[in-house]
């Protein structure tokens, strides 16, 4: 049963590898690609898209010289090519087929080239091409926690490429190379939830293999939760119903197959399922699949389909009572085995470990000494195989002499069973000896001599086997010495590391409360800075506040004086000179007149100065209308005044408005009362969230460094204003050029 379960997934690891890139096994579907490659022009974008797919039919179908020849020659033309997308297409599947063919130098300069050009590709499909390539080479390289990276680039940049098939194609892939990783760390989570894209992706998409893919990966994850949890028959029942699905998937679609071994694959791991977890009524199914996978594999080749339909049909042999029958199947997996270039280390394990137990069983020792001989020259090869992840360094050297002390123990149990097997040949010898004596006694009692010598030599056997015991035993006392005195430095090893850790940490939290306390009291010390500079701040604004408003005062009371003042004085002399005396009745007429227009001009300024205070513009119709009507009351004969609005849209309080009417009248006040202008253009516009404010006019202009600002009342005045609305300021003014405010301020 265990090397049925080894088998199964060894070749479902297979599985996962040889469907992420397909096999284009059909001739008739290499000779469409042959003949369409040849049709398109040399050098073409159609062409070299078509390169990957006929270079990878070629070398799936073993012609492997002419596809490195074919992407060699297409990689030399896109180095050329103005768009290099195509250059690091080629490249990536170069880079994959040198990896199969174990030629690792070749595949890290194709992906190298691949990479140089990846900031100058705008084409998101092949740069997610590019990072799925890298990370399929670091799975293969067992840099797993780098490949995730690399994988998760890939989908970030095809998310954003266009959705065609390629690129579904491609995530596809992608997600079944994660699947894979996630399987072989046990990470269920991250395995279903892979699985689950997977399958999803593919049933929106119209590829029978990609689907078949899904199902497949899904069966399998579902199987490997059952082993992990036996007691939810829910999870087996998902396994099998996912494996059902592809296998009729693939007997309803065979027409439309790119790899004709999918069936073969399906079939063993539905044999492999019936015969492991239905032992009572599943053994007939077990054996039906796991034949129709040996027909499918002899009309392919592919041995290494065989070897786990092989190992079903070998414990179904051995459970109905049919040794020979079952020992002939065990012969014929491992057979195929060693004809594989690239086997599984375990799978040979579990053979040859099997068929060793079958010779004993057997009596044929020294067959089983053969086998458990191969055992052990596959597991030194299995041993020095350097294929563990750098990064792990400290774990692997601990593996490693954990493995030394295993392979000396396999050898010691190797030389054991050697003994023991030679002493059953002896004892066997022994056996049949006494048996010839007995014949020669009743024979011929004149050889006596001669059984005499052979109970000597008896002697001298059974004398060696005890020495050969003592040696043995002695050996197991040295080893079991030396594990003990490893683990005793082990220990030692372990405490000063446990020791120095606490020290480390005993200082880092000592420096770590140095620096937080130095860091409160910074902070401490910076925040009463920043309290500081806003009080100092505050009490500028107010202080530019006041005098702004004192000069509002000032202002207004000149206008009441100067203005409304003089209309009342010259209406009330004009009033009492009609009391004088007794006037014509005319005179009184033309005096009342008078009167009421001087009254009339009383109630327009009163008008004007209420306005100014209060603009009621902005109040009914909003800071437009009240900006026009401003413009026009403030255009004379000798300076206009302009105001324009850009996409101005913008919803703001009748609080901003006003502050904002009242930073451009001060503006436009100053222009008239020092520039000298002859046009004052004003001009808000909206953008980004943002409002920009122009007050812009020809006049005399003045030098912004000789002139300072800060002490003007009016300029104070329109920066508190500012300050309340969080906006800017920048003032742009030359002798003789006239002078530019810009005002920027945020809308929200």
């Amino acid at each position: 049963m265990g090397y049925a379960q080894t088998f199964a997934r060894a070749i479902v690891i297979f599985l996962i590898f040889l469907l992420a890139w397909g096999s284009v096994s059909a001739q008739d579907q290499l000779q469409d690609l042959r003949k369409s490659y040849n049709n398109l022009p040399l050098g073409s974008k159609e062409r070299f898209v078509l390169t990957g797919k006929y270079a990878q039919a070629l070398y799936f179908n073993n012609e492997k010289v002419q596809a490195n020849q074919v992407l060699n020659d297409n990689i030399q033309l896109a180095k050329s090519y103005p768009d290099k997308q195509y250059y690091a297409y080629l490249n990536c599947i170069a880079a994959m087929n040198s990896y199969n063919d174990r030629s690792f130098e070749k595949s890290r300069a194709y992906l190298e080239q691949a990479k140089s050009v990846l900031p100058i590709i705008a084409d998101h499909s092949t740069k997610g091409y590019v990072y799925y390539c890298d990370g399929w080479i670091m799975t293969r390289q067992n840099k797993e926690e780098q490949a995730v990276s690399q994988f998760h680039n890939a989908i970030s940049y095809l998310e954003k490429a266009p959705q065609n098939d390629v690129n579904t194609a491609r995530k596809l892939a992608i997600y079944k190379e994660l699947t894979a990783i996630y399987a072989n760390q046990r990470n269920y989570e991250f395995q279903e939830k892979y699985t689950s894209l997977l399958l999803e992706t593919a049933k929106k998409g119209k590829n029978i293999n990609s689907l078949f893919d899904a199902y497949m990966q899904a069966g399998y994850l579902f199987e490997e939760e059952y082993r992990a949890n036996t007691t939810d028959l829910a999870l087996l029942r998902k396994s099998e119903e996912h494996y059902l699905a592809a296998y009729d998937l693939l007997k309803n679609n065979q027409a439309q197959l790119i790899n004709p071994t999918d069936l073969a694959y399906v079939s063993v791991n539905l044999a492999n399922l019936y015969h492991e977890f239905y032992p009572q009524n599943g053994s007939q199914k077990a054996i039906s699949f796991a034949q129709q996978a040996l027909e499918i594999a002899a009309e392919t080749g592919q041995y290494a389909i065989t070897i786990p339909a092989y190992g079903v049909l070998a414990d179904e042999s051995f459970k109905n009572g049919h040794r020979e029958e079952g020992k002939k199947y065990l012969q014929q997996a491992l057979s195929n085995f060693e004809r594989e270039p690239h086997y599984d280390y375990q799978v040979g394990l579990s053979l040859y470990s099997r068929l060793a137990e079958v010779s004993v069983e057997e009596g044929k020792y020294e067959e089983a000494f053969r086998y458990q001989k191969s055992y052990i020259d596959v597991f030194e090869k299995a041993f020095n195989s350097d294929k563990l992840d750098k990064t792990k360094q400290l774990e692997i050297k601990f593996e490693r002499e954990l493995q030394n002390q295993k392979l000396l123990r396999l050898r010691l149990e190797g030389e054991k069973k050697e003994q023991q097997i030679k002493l059953m040949k002896a004892l066997n010898d022994r056996q049949n000896q006494l048996v010839e004596n007995l014949k020669l006694n009743e024979l011929n009692r004149s050889q006596q001599l001669k059984v005499l010598q052979l109970e000597r030599d008896k002697k001298e056997q059974d004398l060696q086997l005890s020495r050969l015991e003592n040696e043995q035993r002695s050996q197991e006392l040295d080893v079991s010495k030396k594990e003990i005195a490893f683990k005793s430095r082990m220990n030692t090893i372990y405490i000063w590391l446990f020791i120095s850790c606490l020290i480390a940490v005993i200082l880092l939290f000592y420096a770590y409360w140095q620096r937080s306390k130095t860091l409160k009291q910074k902070e401490h010390l910076y925040g009463l800075e920043i309290e500081k500079n806003n009080q100092q701040h505050a009490i500028k604004n107010l202080t530019a506040m006041l005098a702004g408003e004192e000069k509002e005062r000032t202002r207004l009371a000149r206008d009441l004086h100067d203005g409304l003042g003089g209309l009342l004085s010259s209406t009330k002399l004009g009033l009492s000179s009609i009391g004088e005396g007794t006037p014509e009745e005319s005179a009184v007429k033309d005096g009342i007149n008078r009167s009421i227009v001087l009254l009339d001009d009383a109630v327009d300024e009163l008008r004007r100065l209420a306005h100014n205070l209060m603009p009621d513009l902005i109040v009914k119709y909003g800071l437009k209308e009240a900006l026009r009507d401003y413009a026009a009351r403030m255009s004379q004969a000798k300076c206009q005044v302009e105001c324009e609005f850009l996409h101005f849209e913008a919803e703001l309080s009748v609080e901003h408005e006003i502050s904002l009417y009242r930073i451009i009248q001060e503006l436009v006040n100053n222009a008239l009362k020092h520039a000298t202008a002859t046009s004052i253009f004003i001009q808000l516009s909206a953008h980004n969230g943002r409002l920009h404010i122009t007050v812009e006019d020809d006049g005399k202009g003045f030098d912004t460094e000789n002139i300072d600002l800060q002490n003007s009342a009016g300029m104070h005045n329109v920066r508190s204003r500012l300050s309340f609305l969080n906006g800017d300021m920048k003032i742009m003014s030359e002798i003789g050029e006239g002078t530019t405010i810009e005002i920027e301020i945020p809308l929200s």
